[in-house]
């Protein structure tokens, strides 16, 4: 039972705290990135993943 459990509250803790905080840092790497050198495709890359990490959450902004 406590196996079922623990795995739940962790998924939990993985899609409440780790998804937003990863989508966050996704968007602040490419902005910082873009301010110093422009469009490029690393940037391009990074919001692909963040367009990504948004699409596992199920929210669209």
């Amino acid at each position: 039972m406590w196996l079922f459990l623990r795995r739940r509250l962790i998924m939990w803790a993985v899609l409440a705290i780790a998804v937003p905080l990863l989508e966050w840092l996704l968007g602040k790497v490419s902005e910082q990135l873009k301010l110093r050198k422009g469009e490029s495709a690393v940037t391009k890359g990074l919001d692909t993943a963040q367009s990504g990490v948004r699409t596992l959450r199920g929210k669209r902004r």
